[in-house]
């Protein structure tokens, strides 16, 4: 009977326990429904807040990528103009600056002012000579006149005064051309440079032509960039350029020329671009990476944040403002400029796009919107 009784309080307290917990749901049901109505409008089931921004128009540059070595504009050769004599004296190496005009290097003279002294004498002989040449065609005119000499006398005298003349003009010539030879025992830099190359070798002797040195003409260089036969098609003379150095360092140039044929192994042409300027970092033989400006032309572009990557394409997520649900949508698009990406299709000026966060969300999510803005705006806030 004992245990009966405990069984029996045992039941009616779990009874009143329960009819207590019902009572207590009961009662938080109706205070949910007498919520404030101001929570109704909040979007259901929202995971995540985005802002919302317009495209923006801009002016894009149109230009043409390249490879290419960097040359000397035009190189200048030194060389010896006389031989057989020999060099005593090289007075620049590779690198140096030079003026134009200025000793770079020098011959024995010695020889060839023996010679020009010898010539000299001849010259002198000749001048002689053709006095008493002259003297003697003049004496035989007089005679010719009183019959005293026969007329073959008098044209022997005349003719041998006309080749005394000429020995004298002979002698002449040889002496400018041994005080030319004297001139060029000094080897002189013919422009204004750099000197890339030097051949001569103290105690060496010159042989007529031989290379000696040879200058970068007035320290200019140029871009030889490389470009098919499409990209050569839109290029002309007077386009801007800009090219990456091995430093770091960015140059502008301009087209000089454009090659009129293409190379048949690789069938490519060469744009001859001079570079504006002196560079310290610019060396011939470099090999260098640049671009071609060829004009502007109108876009719009959206924040590079706005662009998602999945599967290979490129999305961006508009928003039905009704259904407060994404919407993906593919673009196309084209040039990078900082933080801007072009749109080529797939956008219109007017649309508006999920500004960031485009990573986490799908086709087809809930979002809330924050108030819109456009490009401009955010970059203004972002400076300030």
């Amino acid at each position: 009977m004992k245990r009966l009784s405990a069984l029996i309080a045992i039941l009616v307290v779990a009874g009143v326990l329960a009819a207590a917990l019902s009572l207590r749901a009961n009662r938080s049901v109706d205070g949910d429904q007498n919520a404030p109505a101001a929570r109704s409008t909040d979007v259901p089931g929202a995971a995540l807040t985005v802002s919302m921004v317009h495209p923006i128009a801009i002016v894009w540059p149109e230009t043409v990528t390249a490879n290419g070595a960097i040359g000397a504009w035009q190189e200048a050769v030194v060389g010896a103009e006389i031989g057989g004599v020999r060099l005593v004296e090289v007075l620049v190496d590779v690198g140096d600056q030079v003026e134009q005009g200025q000793l770079l290097a020098r011959l024995d003279s010695a020889p060839l002012e023996a010679a020009y002294a010898q010539q000299n004498a001849a010259l002198a002989e000749s001048e002689a000579r053709l006095i008493e040449a002259v003297a003697n065609a003049k004496r035989a005119r007089s005679l010719r006149s009183t019959q005293a000499i026969s007329e073959q006398d008098l044209i022997r005298a005349v003719t041998t005064a006309q080749a005394a003349e000429a020995q004298v003009e002979v002698a002449r010539a040889r002496l400018l051309s041994q005080r030319i030879a004297l001139d060029n025992a000094r080897v002189l830099a013919p422009d204004r440079g750099v000197v890339s190359s030097r051949s001569a070798m103290l105690g060496a002797v010159a042989a007529p032509g031989m290379e000696l040195f040879r200058l970068v003409r007035q320290n200019r260089l140029e871009w030889r960039a490389e470009l098919t036969a499409g990209q050569l098609a839109v290029v002309k003379t007077g386009d801007a350029a800009e090219i990456m150095l091995a430093n770091g360092e960015v140059v502008t140039g301009t087209v000089r020329q454009v090659a009129p044929v293409l190379d048949t192994g690789s069938r490519t042409g060469i744009v001859y671009i001079a570079l504006d300027g002196e560079h310290p970092g610019a060396r011939a033989g470099m090999f260098a990476a640049g671009k071609i400006m060829l004009g502007e032309r109108p876009g719009i572009a959206v924040p590079a944040s706005a662009v998602v990557l999945r599967d290979g394409r490129e999305y961006v997520f508009k928003v039905d403002t009704e259904q407060q649900r994404t919407v993906q949508v593919l673009i196309s698009t084209g040039r990078r400029s900082a933080d801007r990406i072009e749109v080529v299709d797939g956008l219109s000026i007017d649309d508006q796009v999920v500004e960031s966060g485009g990573a986490f969300l799908n086709d087809g999510d809930r979002v809330r919107v924050v108030p819109s803005r456009s490009l401009a705006d955010a970059g203004e806030q972002r400076h300030t």
